[in-house]
């Protein structure tokens, strides 16, 4: 049995980009993120510590993102990805990472990863 905890919309500050300008000013990115994890016991037990904490995974997230520089959105989701899987309770995450009007008549631009251990 597998659940999803998710944490949608969730805003990170950072610096990223490829062109010179991009590398001097600070972007906010709006990040999906889906994890795999198994909620019978958290649920049996009404316990945080039986749970994925999601608010320790959004802090460590945009302190990661805002601690950190990157040129390619990329990057950025494939070291997340990383991090949750090496830091936190879940062997799967989907991250959907949004850059919003990056490319010239186009609303939102971003990348959607999947990766497991």
């Amino acid at each position: 049995m597998t659940d999803i905890v998710y944490l949608h919309g969730l805003t990170c500050e950072c610096i990223i980009g490829v062109w010179e300008w991009e590398k001097h000013i600070t972007q906010t990115l709006v990040l999906d993120i889906d994890l795999a994890t198994n909620n019978v016991k958290s649920a049996e037990n009404d316990d945080l510590r039986d749970a994925l904490d999601y608010q320790a995974i959004a802090e460590r997230v945009q302190e990661f993102a805002r601690s950190n520089q990157f040129e390619l959105i990329e990057t950025l989701a494939e070291r997340l990805a990383k991090l949750i899987l090496h830091e936190f309770d879940t062997s799967w995450v989907r991250i959907k990472l949004d850059k919003g009007p990056a490319v010239s008549g186009v609303k939102h631009v971003g990348v959607i990863i999947e990766r497991s251990v």
